[in-house]
């Protein structure tokens, strides 16, 4: 459970969400699929497959929320092409 909102039935059951990682947004109980990070000296964010382990300064995004992804006006932004199916 995280943040109180209890585990998908999925959880677990693929490598995509093999500790349960849940979306960062608020509310959101979706799986996370991909790993946003800022890069806030360059004005870039990178957007990839799910990190292996939780870092501190990057945010797990379930598909929805990265297909979504918005950032302040003059930014870059990078997405691995391991995304894109």
């Amino acid at each position: 459970m995280r943040r109180g909102i209890p585990r998908p039935a999925s959880a677990g059951r693929s490598l995509a969400v093999m500790d349960g990682r849940l979306c960062s947004k608020v509310g959101c109980a979706r799986e996370a699929v991909a790993t946003l990070t800022y890069d806030y000296g360059d004005q870039m964010a990178a957007l990839g497959p799910l990190g292996i382990a939780h870092h501190a300064n990057a945010h797990d995004l379930c598909a929805p929320h990265a297909d979504r992804l918005s950032v302040p006006a003059g930014w870059l932004v990078v997405r691995h092409e391991a995304l894109r199916a």
